[in-house]
């Protein structure tokens, strides 16, 4: 992980203080950008350009085996994100908030992406950055559940730290998708006016399943308390 001291999040080229380490689209030596010739095309304008329309984080794990493979994935794939948080924790910023990625289709004009590292299949268990193995529920399938690999704890805390910065950079409502009968995220496909403060790609897609069941109750604990100052 990054060496633990503050950082910043770029919205509208405004640098935003965070109480967590960033490397950004600006560092020459250690980000990874699509605010470059080569990637102009991978992302664009959002209808309202100031940002204020938006009112989402999406959630994606990468299926990659660092944020690094991610990026070069991304760029292959002619998409992008704002953010990766990688296996350590380490978070990099690689689109302006402002601007409109390519991460999920209808909902990005008012939504931020958020890839986290996440070799997903049991078999890329790694060693070196050990991982739960965990059963989450299959969305839009009541009863099934499928084994993949975890996020490891400290992408987990990263993960809450830098939603609660979003949400208090930028407004977005300090909420999850609806809770069902056992008191749990639903994982379903959400409708249009549902999609609004945190939600997984799944909630946004018949045919994803990502970010999978772990994520949420750490989120629904922090949602729980007054608003970090």
């Amino acid at each position: 992980m990054s060496q633990e001291t503050n950082g910043t999040l770029i919205f509208n080229e405004k640098e935003y203080d965070v109480s967590f380490p960033v490397i950004n689209f600006r560092n020459k030596q250690r980000g990874m950008s699509f605010h470059t010739p080569n990637f102009s095309h991978h992302w664009n304008e959002r209808s309202d350009p100031t940002g204020k329309s938006i009112d989402c984080v999406i959630l994606h794990w990468d299926v990659c085996k660092s944020s690094k493979n991610c990026f070069q994935t991304l760029s292959n794939r002619k998409l992008s994100i704002h953010l990766m948080i990688d296996y350590d924790g380490t978070v990099y910023q690689s689109l302006d908030l402002a601007k409109k990625a390519w991460h999920a289709s209808s909902e990005n004009d008012h939504s931020i992406g958020i890839e986290i590292n996440n070799p997903y299949d049991v078999q890329q268990y790694d060693p070196n950055w050990p991982r739960e193995i965990v059963s989450s529920r299959t969305p839009n399938k009541e009863g099934s559940f499928h084994k993949h690999l975890d996020f490891r704890p400290e992408q987990k805390t990263r993960v809450v730290e830098v939603v609660e910065a979003l949400c208090s950079i930028i407004n977005i409502p300090r909420k999850l998708p609806p809770l069902d009968s056992e008191g749990e995220v639903v994982v379903r496909t959400l409708k249009k006016n549902e999609i609004k403060g945190v939600v997984g790609h799944f909630h946004t897609s018949n045919v994803k399943i990502d970010p999978g069941d772990t994520l949420w109750p750490m989120l629904q604990e922090s949602f729980s308390k007054p608003k970090p100052l």
